[in-house]
């Protein structure tokens, strides 16, 4: 016994021993993977026009014995588009959309692989250029401006067959920029739509669904007020004077994604000018308003009316009126920062200028009523008054068939220079970081340079809208 144990440590010492004198000299051959050319990160495509992508593979071998396989994924399916061919020609099939592609070459001569990634961009005929939305007489009319500038006037009727309701209100887009940031549908509101509005398409501008069909139980009645484009591709505001917020709880791309349940529950009246700071807060914003019959400034946040709840500043220059008793209507409220909010008011026929500061976020709870002055040009207001308000710290407003540049911090109102000859404004919105001044009249839209150094020259005017434009949508691509 004691010999087998012996015999077998010795075998065991034997193999160590080789092991030891077996210092790996193994010859390695390096493989280089394959030069790839003529293969892009970013294609952009036509729906229904031919997709071609032709890319060089030099193989170390020297041949082309090489597989090229190819896979685009849907988003919000789980499924894919798989191809086999070394070069890419297939008709482009999907909609507008961002697709992720993936090209993996397999060398037969080694059977190593590699893989290599790219984007295909979708487009249609309205993925790039402008939608004019106009109150028309007894009916709304959507109209597209291609990139060139022609006009292509009651675009929704031709492609669906039928008339929006009057009352064209707000054109609002839906773009999720957390997922895939990719526009989705346009909401035209329509204040005499019973239904209070339609969802079209973005890529073919084709009817979706009615805004009474978006809520999980509409109310009898639907008015919609001041809406706007949440960064997570949802729409919220006022409707029926209550504060309503899109559901987020299910994926991006599911069915009820946006609905709307219950409005943010409370008793109060929401005055259809309000403040928020949503786009820079998405996830929990607050939002300031104005009960239009008890007259004093409110807030709500993480969906949750709070009412009055909220401090005044501790200071004699926080309290140059009483926000939560203001005797007083609200014409127009705006913000540029938390720092700087400007309310304008009507306290018996004569207008006041209000300016205060919140600390709302991350659980503050002060309003600073800094400043309450004359309005420096009263006569020039109206209830036909439109507002825009710039990222550079000026508000522009209309007058009639006048524009004017107002800045708070002099009071200084400029009027631009652009002549409107004698028709109503009836659109005001600002771009290109306050570079821009998009200003609508009666067939007619008009592009004012409002840059440093110029007064609203006009830089563009397309004619041919039919109405009065009330919203504008400006797509790049």
């Amino acid at each position: 016994m004691k010999k087998s144990i012996l015999y077998i440590l010795g075998i065991g010492l034997l193999y160590l021993t080789s092991c030891y004198k077996d210092k790996g000299n193994y010859d390695y051959v390096d493989v280089p993977p394959p030069v790839v050319t003529n293969l892009d990160t970013l294609y952009n495509v036509t729906a229904g026009d031919s997709l071609i992508i032709a890319p060089k593979v030099a193989l170390a071998a020297g041949n082309d014995d090489y597989i090229c396989e190819w896979k685009f994924y849907i988003p919000g399916d789980t499924g894919a588009l798989e191809y086999e061919m070394k070069e890419l020609r297939i008709v482009f099939g999907l909609g507008a959309n961002r697709y992720p592609g993936l090209l993996r070459i397999t060398d037969q001569n080694t059977g190593m692989k590699y893989f290599y990634n790219f984007t295909v961009v979708g487009k249609t005929e309205f993925t790039q250029g402008t939608l004019v939305f106009s109150d028309n007489g007894d009916h709304s009319t959507l109209s597209f401006i291609k990139p060139d500038g022609t006009v292509q006037a009651g675009i929704f009727e031709a492609i669906n067959r039928k008339q929006l309701a009057g009352g064209a209100s707000q054109l609002l887009h839906l773009q999720n920029r957390n997922y895939m940031n990719v526009l989705t549908a346009y909401w035209l509101i329509s204040k005499d739509d019973p239904d209070g509005g339609v969802q079209i398409d973005a890529n073919t501008l084709q009817e979706l669904k009615t805004l009474r069909a978006h809520f999980y139980e509409p109310p009898a009645t639907i008015n919609v007020g001041q809406m706007y484009s949440h960064p997570f591709g949802t729409i919220n505001g006022i409707i029926n004077d209550q504060l309503y917020i899109g559901s987020q709880e299910t994926a991006p791309f599911a069915t009820y994604y946006g609905y709307f349940g219950a409005q943010v529950n409370g008793k109060y009246a929401m005055h259809q000018s309000y403040v928020h700071n949503i786009a820079e807060n998405p996830y929990g914003g607050y939002y300031l308003a104005f009960e239009k019959d008890k007259h004093y400034f409110m807030r709500f946040t993480n969906n949750t009316f709070m009412d009055t709840t909220y401090e005044l500043g501790p200071t004699k220059l926080d309290s140059a009126f009483n926000p939560k008793d203001l005797g007083m209507d609200l014409i127009h409220m705006t913000r540029f920062s938390d720092e700087e909010i400007y309310a304008l008011c009507d306290s018996s026929g004569l207008l006041k200028e209000l300016k205060f500061s919140v600390e709302f976020n991350n659980g503050g709870t002060v309003f600073h009523a800094s400043s309450m002055r004359d309005f420096v040009k009263p006569e020039l207001i109206s209830a036909a008054t439109l507002w825009a308000t710039s990222p550079i710290g000026v508000i522009y407003f209309s007058s009639n068939d006048k524009v004017y540049r107002y800045n708070p911090l002099n009071e200084e109102v400029v009027a631009l220079t652009t002549d409107f000859n004698g028709k109503a404004v009836s659109l005001l919105k600002v771009q290109d970081n306050g570079n821009l001044l998009i200003v609508g009249v009666e067939g007619s839209i008009y592009y004012l340079d409002i840059s440093v150094g110029h007064q609203g020259d006009m830089k563009d005017k397309i004619d041919g809208i039919p109405g009065q434009p009330k919203d504008i949508f400006v797509r790049l691509n």
